[in-house]
C-alpha cells in the first residue's frame, strides 16, 4: 500500500541532523523519514500492536516543503543550472547535451553554457520543485529563532541563567496578494509512506501521529496528518519516461554528429537515470562505502536482467547520521550519496516489460541501507530530463 502522506505544521518544527543543542542547531529544512518511522513505531508502541518484523518492511519516505495543490515535490536533480543570481531564469536541464559531448567531442563546440548576456550558468543547488502547468516551482520552508527558558525541575520555576534559542521551521507561510494584503497559511509538507498490503492497523496508526521531530517536550512537533492511499506507478509508465529520455539522447547524438562529433549511436539499446530523491548510504560487496551505483548493485536491487554500463554519474558525498531520542544515542555515522544525484545507464537492448516493472518497484523499495527511514529513495528517469528549458514561476515561497 502506497500513501500519499500531507503533513500540516501546527506549532514549529525541529528536525535537527545531530543531536539536539541548546544554541542554534539549524533544523533539515524537511521531515526526514526516520523522524516518521519513529512517530508510527512510538504510536505502534503505545497501542501494543508493535511488531518488529512489520517495522522493518516499512519505506517512510521525506516529506519536502510543498503547497497543498501540488501533485508533488522533488529535489531538483544535480544536472539543473540556471544563470547565476537570477532567481526567476530558466532552468535547463544539462544531462544529455553534456554526456553526447563527453562521448562524441564535436569540433565546432565547446560544451560551456551561458544565457543571452554570455553569464555562465551554475548549478540550482539543493532546492526542492514541483511541476505548476507549463513551470517547474521552487518549494521552501523558512527558520527562526525561537527562544525559550528552562525550568528548575524541582522549584517549577525558571532556571537562572538558561534561556536557550533553538532553530526551528516556521509553522505559518505569509505571502503578499496583488493588493498588498498579508495572508497567513500553515506550511505543509508532501511525501509518500509504503505500507504492507491490507495495513488497516498501521493506515490507523499513521492517523493519530500528532507530534513529528525534537523538543516535543517543550510545546514544538504539533502537526495534523492526512494520509491518502494511491496507485502505485506501473511498469508501462516507468517505460514510457525511459522510451522519451532514449528519444532524447538519439536526437542529441544525431545532432553533434552533424557537427563534426565523433559517431555515437544509441541503437536500439536504452538509456535510463536512476534519480536519488533523498540521501542514499550505498555499500559495496556489502560493507564498503561508495558513492558509485554499480551495475552489479542496480542488478542486486532490482533484478532486471538486461545487459547494462552506467555511462554517467553526477554525485555528491554528504555524511549521515542521527540521534535515538528515545535510547539517548547517536546513530551510526555513514558516507552518503546526496539526495539529487543521478546515475545514467545504458542497456544494449530495448528493457522487457518484467524489467520496467522491476524499476517499478525499486521506486517504492528503495536502494542501499536505512531505507526504513527514507534513506535511498529513487525514481526512475525523472520528467525534469525530457527537456532542455523549463521556466521557472514566480510564486516560490
Amino acid at each position: 500500500m502506497l500513501l500519499d502522506l500531507q503533513i500540516e505544521a501546527l506549532g514549529p518544527l525541529a528536525f535537527a541532523e545531530r543531536r539536539p543543542n541548546d544554541q542554534f542547531r539549524a533544523s533539515l529544512p524537511y521531515v526526514p523519514g526516520g523522524t516518521l518511522l519513529g512517530a508510527l513505531g512510538s504510536t505502534l508502541a503505545h497501542s501494543g500492536q508493535f511488531d518488529e518484523t512489520i517495522v522493518r518492511t516499512l519505506r517512510c519516505h521525506n516529506a519536502y516543503p510543498s503547497h497543498t495543490e501540488d501533485p508533488w515535490v522533488r529535489p531538483l536533480p544535480l544536472t539543473a543550472l540556471q544563470p547565476k543570481s537570477e532567481e526567476h531564469a530558466p532552468v535547463i536541464d544539462t544531462l544529455v547535451a553534456r554526456v553526447c559531448w563527453e562521448r562524441q567531442q564535436p569540433a565546432a563546440l565547446i560544451y560551456a553554457p551561458t544565457d543571452e548576456y554570455g553569464r555562465p550558468w551554475v548549478a540550482v543547488g539543493n532546492r526542492f520543485y514541483t511541476r505548476v502547468g507549463d513551470e517547474i516551482h521552487f518549494r521552501s520552508v523558512s527558520q527562526r529563532v525561537l527562544t525559550r527558558v528552562a525550568i528548575n525541575r524541582n522549584r517549577r520555576t525558571a532556571e537562572d541563567g538558561r534561556i536557550y534559542s533553538p532553530l526551528v521551521l516556521n509553522e505559518v507561510r505569509t505571502t503578499t496578494d496583488e493588493h498588498g494584503g498579508r495572508n497567513h497559511t500553515p506550511v505543509s509538507f508532501r511525501g509518500t509512506v509504503v505500507l504492507p498490503d491490507a495495513a488497516d492497523e498501521l493506515l490507523a496508526a499513521v492517523r493519530r501521529i500528532d507530534v513529528l521531530g525534537g523538543r516535543t517536550s517543550t510545546g514544538l512537533g504539533r502537526v495534523a496528518l492526512s494520509p491518502q492511499p494511491i496507485d502505485v506507478e506501473s511498469g508501462a509508465v516507468v517505460a514510457g519516461r525511459i522510451a522519451a529520455l532514449t528519444k532524447r539522447f538519439r536526437e542529441q547524438s544525431t545532432r553533434y554528429k552533424q557537427l563534426g562529433g565523433e559517431k555515437w549511436i544509441v541503437g536500439e539499446g536504452t538509456m535510463f537515470t536512476v534519480n536519488m530523491l533523498s540521501d542514499a548510504i550505498l555499500l559495496d560487496q556489502g560493507w564498503i562505502p561508495t558513492q558509485q551505483l554499480s551495475v552489479a548493485m542496480l542488478r542486486e536491487a532490482a533484478g532486471i536482467s538486461a545487459d547494462l554500463t552506467l555511462l554517467r554519474a553526477f554525485t555528491t558525498t554528504k555524511s549521515v547520521a542521527g540521534w535515538h531520542t528515545t535510547w539517548q544515542q547517536p546513530k551510526p555515522a555513514h558516507l552518503a550519496v546526496g539526495m539529487g544525484s543521478v546515475f545514467l545507464f545504458q542497456a544494449q537492448t530495448p528493457l522487457s516489460a518484467d524489467d520496467c516493472s522491476r524499476l517499478a518497484a525499486l521506486q517504492q523499495d528503495g536502494i542501499g541501507e536505512r531505507r526504513q527511514e527514507g534513506y535511498g529513495q529513487v525514481r526512475i528517469c525523472d520528467e525534469f530530463h525530457t527537456r532542455d528549458n523549463w521556466p521557472v514561476g514566480k510564486e516560490n515561497a
